[in-house]
């Protein structure tokens, strides 16, 4: 049984490096400053407002699995895909969390913030 796992695994990978239609020419290669950047989502820098608090003025996000912000990092806060405020990174972070000050907006638990 590993053995036929193994050979079509074999198989697969072998086909991705077979040319394509076109008689083996290779695809025309990209010009410089006409390529897209695609971020994997991983190191995207995308939060959750998880913890407010309007008397001291700050949030807490939480980034998941993606990259933590530097301190003094600035992100927009976007609620429902409209940008409803502006916070900045001021730490401490521990694990998937930091603490942001507000600096413009009314922040909601939900909302969502991103690299400006």
């Amino acid at each position: 049984m590993i053995k036929w796992v193994t050979g079509l695994v074999a198989l697969g990978l072998a086909g991705c490096n077979s040319p394509g239609k076109g008689g083996g020419e290779s695809p025309p290669e990209a010009k410089p400053g006409g390529a897209t950047i695609v971020t994997p989502a991983a190191m995207r820098t995308e939060g959750k407002v998880v913890r407010t608090n309007e008397k001291l003025n700050f949030v807490v996000l939480d980034f998941g699995f993606k990259r933590l912000p530097r301190p003094g990092q600035q992100l927009g806060v976007y609620r429902l895909g409209k940008k409803i405020g502006q916070v900045r990174v001021s730490g401490p972070a521990w694990d998937s969390y930091t603490v942001a000050d507000i600096v413009e907006g009314e922040i909601w638990i939900g909302d969502e913030a991103r690299l400006r």
